[in-house]
């Protein structure tokens, strides 16, 4: 009997152990999120302040800055930029789970990409 209880003992011990160690989730802006599409990294920041920075590590590195405003479950991002043309802002509808942040929609709606946090380097 004291072997049984020990035993149920040490097992919910492991089970609160195990349970306090789960991550917490991640937000918009507690890192940043980036994708690795055919070898080309590209990776989001965004702030608190609702600005960002695109950063994209290809062959022909470059990078933007942008605003962002969140409307239910889409976000809008705007280039920050002296283009001559403007297309106005891409409309994402976005949902973050765990790690993992998707982004599907963006100019002419075709992007369908799913970024992973990490650190802000």
């Amino acid at each position: 009997m004291k072997k049984a209880l020990v035993l149920l003992a040490s097992v919910a011990f492991a089970l609160v152990m195990f349970s306090s160690c789960k991550s917490e989730p991640k937000t918009l802006t507690s890192g940043q999120w980036s994708v690795d599409f055919l070898g080309a990294i590209s990776t989001y920041q965004f702030n608190d302040d609702m600005t960002g920075k695109f950063i994209s590590a290809s062959g022909d590195d470059f990078s933007y800055d942008f605003t962002y405003e969140i409307v239910g479950d889409s976000i809008f991002i705007s280039q920050v930029s002296d283009a001559i043309f403007d297309m106005g802002p891409d409309k994402y509808a976005y949902k973050i789970n765990g790690n993992e942040l998707n982004l599907k929609g963006g100019y002419l709606g075709l992007s369908d990409m799913t970024y992973k946090w990490e650190e802000r380097k």
